[in-house]
């Protein structure tokens, strides 16, 4: 199961060739799009953020409604706790919301699409980068 990380919802918006090449390929899979409760809060944060709030909000509602929503439950929590201490300890966090996230991943045994070479650290962490 692929999920979608912020970045690779962002560039596909954007028109990036990379991104498109890489949503093109999992369609023609049969792989349908993920996304955590995280990423649906970072994609309103820039809708809201943005000078066009209502066009972008209505943007970002339709791209919720084509993809799937990863459930977070106790499972994650504890691996979110477990993976934020243990980045912590080592000295290589990457940050609350893109710990969730992998948190997620890794409870679901799913791949992250990003360009944020940061997830790479996080081991056994599958990430897809485009």
């Amino acid at each position: 199961m692929p999920v979608a990380d912020t970045s690779f919802l962002v560039d596909i918006i954007r028109h990036d060739p990379n991104a498109l090449a890489k949503l093109e390929a999992l369609e023609s899979e049969g792989k349908p799009l993920s996304i955590t409760p995280v990423i649906a809060l970072e994609l309103f944060e820039g809708a809201y953020r943005s000078l066009r709030v209502e066009e972008n909000v209505k943007e970002k509602l339709a791209i919720l409604s084509l993809c799937d929503e990863v459930p977070f439950d106790t499972d994650i929590y504890h691996a979110f706790g477990y993976l934020s201490a243990t980045l912590q300890e080592c000295g290589s966090p990457v940050g609350d919301f893109d710990q969730a996230i992998a948190a997620a991943a890794l409870c679901y045994d799913a791949e992250i699409i990003t360009r944020d070479q940061h997830f790479e650290k996080i081991p056994e962490l599958k990430v897809i980068v485009y």
